[in-house]
């Protein structure tokens, strides 16, 4: 056996007793709870009866990372205001919480960026 994975495999008494106190206390605090929700035979719900009929979750693979998202936009503070361009929407609607709006202004970030280099 290699001498090295033969040592990773051997517990020290710091290790011994620290895993042997984490499970002691999982058992202690189990005992401490347990009774109350096993008692009820439910556990317990919500405060408020829940209101929302759907879920959307996106994961969007492939998208630009946040990091990329910051990088300095010198036409956002020309195009402050005006209409978005229809040759970046190409005619489609950008999102579903846009569809009844009228015009889609561009805003720039509030917070002013400017050019570090090592």
């Amino acid at each position: 056996m290699n001498p090295i994975r033969e040592s990773d495999l051997m517990m020290t008494r710091r290790q011994l007793f620290g895993r042997a106190a984490l499970g002691l206390g999982t058992a202690a605090l189990a005992n401490v709870l347990g009774p109350d929700l096993l008692a009820k035979g439910q556990a317990p719900g919500t405060h408020f009866a829940p209101k929302a009929k759907r879920v959307i979750y996106l994961f969007m693979s492939g998208g630009p990372s946040h990091h990329d998202l910051w990088d300095y936009k010198p036409k956002m503070r020309e195009m402050f205001g005006k209409d978005l361009p229809e040759h970046v929407r190409d005619g489609q609607r950008i999102t579903g919480m846009t569809s009844r709006q009228k015009t889609l202004p561009v805003c720039p970030s509030k917070y002013t960026f400017t050019k570090h280099e090592n």
